[in-house]
């Protein structure tokens, strides 16, 4: 206990600097609810993610995620990482909580683990309190502001981004924990050669695997970075001590990589796949210019004295070469972007705050040194606290205006908890979609992300989209200009899902014969009666529930069909049940 009490006396900057930067982050959620708790239904101010309702459906006891959205196959091998989403969920559990203050203890406690982290990270490395603070505030608070138009945006007073990247459920909170808890131990392992030190970094590095794909391949590729430096060398017993490391995280994964093989041998894995942007392609991609610059500031000013040190940083710095352009070697093109935004950005922070105040150490200036630290600390906690306040009052998507309106789900999201059996079936359109899978144990008929599950066969995807054409009565005299037109983008982005963006450029760029195929495929449903196709397609996916919104969707017209039954009405919202 006098322990703790001693390391938290001689890093309370640190504590202090965490506390209030997950104050920051929580604030918006708290506040909306005094706000406008005259409006407030329970439907919270949350930045729309996919995380959320994959922490609701932990909650709900379907740990294997196997359909996310859809009541049939939750047996089947799961796609998305699931370990991060269930440490959050099961935050919630321990304390009893429903999903909206499972989010808010999330937001109160996360950002300051991830900031004492990042913080203990950089101290083991820089030995300087200075240099880990400013890190710390800049890559939680400050990110949008590395790069240029984030900075131009916050000086013409406008949010460089919307909500802070920290604030979203589970990422990048739980990706930062992993990543740092991983370089923390493997460094204590690199410097001590403790095996204690190298186990716990093996588990980490294996558990990475369990919780975000780019982590583990950025840190293999620092991994394989550092071991060839010993081998060129040839200090053959450090290369094999880190390959220890190495090996320990594949061992780690083995139920990941089982998991994994399952999932390809499924007959929907290879389109799932193209719809989450995986593209062929050997094209090497351009690191960034923030990487550049940061490696060419690293080999002109990064202190060389400590080799060790030096090695393992510039393993760091050099493992961006190869995370984006893996693709060169393996013909598979990812979205390279995710590496830039959590860890690229982040590791040249560092490093570039680092260099800057080791050059001034060296000068002696040690009174601009802590001039500097001020006012780095002072505007990475003004943009965080600004880029909360300008979000929660102007973000169109997801700030107070929207969660205003939102609020009108929750008396229906209410009704459905009480009166719906538990995994049913739900109709309606996307926006009703999104909140019935985080405030209700129940499933969807259609969601936005549902097409990057195994359950969402090519087949299904068609049935879809074509129900909701057919409730909008599109038919052989506007089918085609519509599709070609005003519904393309739709079109592309729910069947095809990230794929023409990534390999074309935009959704848009969809091929021509992709909006044939899927005409003529839907002008072949329209002999069969709106009545009868509905009857059938219920009946096929287990719909039980229809929600009908009558002022975003008003050409529905539910009241014509008999095989439906009105159960309760809220406003614009109307709830039918299926009859068998």
């Amino acid at each position: 206990m006098t322990r703790l009490r001693n390391i938290l006396t001689e890093h309370k900057l640190a504590v202090v600097l965490a506390i209030l930067t997950a104050l920051i982050v929580a604030f918006p959620q708290i506040y909306f609810r005094i706000d406008q708790k005259e409006v407030y239904q329970g439907i919270e101010l949350i930045p729309s993610s996919p995380w959320l309702p994959r922490v609701r459906e932990v909650q709900d006891g379907h740990l294997n995620w196997g359909s996310i959205y859809h009541k049939d196959g939750k047996d089947l091998p799961y796609l998305f990482q699931p370990l991060g989403t269930a440490v959050v969920a099961y935050m919630g559990k321990i304390f009893g909580l429903e999903i909206n203050n499972t989010m808010l203890l999330f937001r109160a406690t996360m950002p300051s683990a991830v900031f004492l982290l990042i913080y203990c990270f950089v101290l083991l490395l820089s030995r300087s309190r200075l240099i880990a603070l400013c890190s710390a505030t800049v890559i939680i608070l400050a990110e949008p502001i590395i790069y240029a138009p984030g900075f131009l945006r916050l000086l013409n007073g406008v949010a460089p981004s919307k909500f802070l990247e920290i604030a979203r459920p589970v990422n990048s909170a739980m990706i930062y924990l992993l990543f740092f808890g991983f370089l923390i131990s493997f460094w204590k392992f690199y410097v001590t050669k403790s095996w204690r030190w190298g186990l716990v970094s093996a588990v980490i590095l294996g558990l990475n695997f369990y919780n975000y794909f780019y982590t583990w391949t950025y840190l293999y590729a620092f991994l394989g970075v550092l071991i060839l430096i010993f081998l060129i060398q040839k200090k053959w017993q450090e290369a094999i001590r880190i390959f220890y490391v190495f090996l320990g995280g594949l061992i780690v994964a083995v139920p990941y990589i089982i998991n994994l093989y399952r999932a390809m041998q499924h007959p929907a894995y290879d389109d799932v796949g193209i719809r989450g942007g995986l593209v062929v392609s050997h094209a090497p991609i351009f690191v960034g210019s923030i990487v550049i610059g940061a490696l060419i500031l690293f080999f002109l000013g990064f202190p060389k004295e400590d080799r060790k040190k030096y090695y393992f940083s510039l393993a760091l710095m050099l493992a961006p070469f190869i995370t984006m352009n893996q693709q060169v070697l393996t013909g598979k093109a990812m979205q390279s972007a995710h590496y830039h935004w959590y860890f690229h950005k982040p590791m040249a922070a560092i490093f570039v705050i680092w260099i800057i105040f080791y050059f001034l150490s060296r000068k002696n200036f040690d009174f601009y040194k802590k001039a500097l630290a001020a006012m780095i600390i002072i505007i990475s906690l003004y943009t965080g606290a600004f880029t909360q306040v300008a979000s929660y009052l102007n973000d169109e998507k997801h700030g107070l205006q929207l969660s205003i309106e939102s609020q009108k789900y929750g008396p229906v999201m209410k009704w459905l908890s009480e009166h719906a059996p538990k995994e049913a079936m739900v109709f309606s359109n996307e926006d009703t979609a999104e909140a019935v899978v985080i405030y209700t144990p129940l499933n969807v008929f259609h969601h936005v992300k549902a097409h990057l599950s195994l359950a969402s066969t090519e087949e299904r995807m068609y049935d879809t989209l074509f129900t909701y054409y057919r409730l909008e009565d599109i038919n052989n005299s506007n089918a085609r200009e519509l599709f070609y037109n005003d519904e393309r983008v739709f079109i592309s982005s729910r069947m095809y899902g990230l794929y023409y963006r990534q390999a074309l450029g935009s959704y848009e760029a969809i091929p021509d014969e992709k909006i044939d195929t899927f005409l003529n495929l839907y002008l072949q449903t329209l002999p069969i009666q709106t009545k009868q196709w509905l009857r059938e397609i219920f009946k096929k996916y287990e719909v039980e529930y229809i929600i009908w919104d009558k002022k975003e969707n008003p050409s529905w017209q539910l009241d014509r069909f008999n095989f439906l039954e009105q159960r309760a009405g809220f406003g614009d919202l109307v709830i039918y049940q299926v009859i068998p």
